[in-house]
């Protein structure tokens, strides 16, 4: 199985550079699931089809989707959505802006590396294509796998014991509504589903990176620095594709 991740600067053209990659994948036969983490919603009209947090058939052989990060907040960390809710609401946030305030920065990111590895681990693809968003959310993207093992194994305990032992205070006195068990459990199971999903994306035979440019200056900086970034992880980077090049026969 491949993995395939895209990124750019936004603006090249990565999420058409995906989509054809996924259709070229399909085409050849392969089973081909293609995954936009780009709050831009544009995977969707470059396959002029509905595309939603659940992956649908484009095409006969490409499957396709759009990570919704709240319907997956909602149906993934109920506990500790309605948790978040209850603190916003004691604050005195007004209902809608809580519900807008409980997606937290980050989720899209935390979401596509466990559909990622619940796509490798199925066995049912042959290829995964990622669609990410533009370059600094992708960085972000790749570098929460070591964060993530970073707080779970060295702030969480400590966090969970502290919590025992402050919370009874805090909800007596100051009415604060505090995480319960069902809180960490809840951000515990998760992180289990994320296990194993760095030496997964740092496997150089199964994953890479593409990096799409223009030529444009600014942009070929930015993706020089991504390429050195990248590189500094572990990460693959197996291609850099030139968009917006004309033939001198047709320009």
């Amino acid at each position: 199985m491949r993995i395939l991740l895209f990124t750019g600067k936004g603006g090249v053209g990565k999420t058409t550079t995906a989509a054809a990659t996924a259709l070229a994948c399909a085409d050849a036969g392969l089973r081909t699931v293609i995954v936009s983490t780009d709050p831009a919603h544009s995977l969707a009209d470059a396959f002029d089809v509905e595309l939603g947090d659940l992956a649908v058939e484009v095409v006969p052989g490409l499957w396709g989707q759009q990570l919704d990060a709240q319907a997956r907040m909602e149906d993934t960390w109920g506990e500790i959505r309605a948790w978040l809710l209850e603190v916003f609401q004691w604050a005195g946030v007004a209902a809608i802006e809580a519900e807008e305030l409980a997606v937290v920065p980050g989720l899209d990111e935390i979401f596509a590396l466990a559909d990622i590895k619940a796509y490798a681990d199925s066995g049912r693809w042959d290829v995964v294509v990622v669609d990410c968003a533009p370059t600094a959310e992708t960085l972000r993207l790749l570098s929460l796998p070591e964060v993530l093992r970073w707080y779970m194994d060295r702030v969480f305990p400590m966090s969970r014991k502290v919590n025992k032992v402050v919370s009874p205070l805090l909800g007596r006195v100051a009415g604060l509504p505090v995480p319960g068990d069902d809180v960490f459990g809840s951000a515990s199971r998760f992180y289990d589903r994320l296990d194993g999903v760095r030496e997964l994306l740092t496997d150089t035979a199964r994953t890479s990176v593409r990096l799409v440019v223009n030529p444009e200056r600014l942009v070929v900086a930015e993706a020089r620095r991504t390429h050195t970034y990248l590189s500094l992880f572990g990460y693959r980077v197996d291609a850099v594709v030139a968009n917006r090049l004309l033939p001198d026969a047709i320009s």
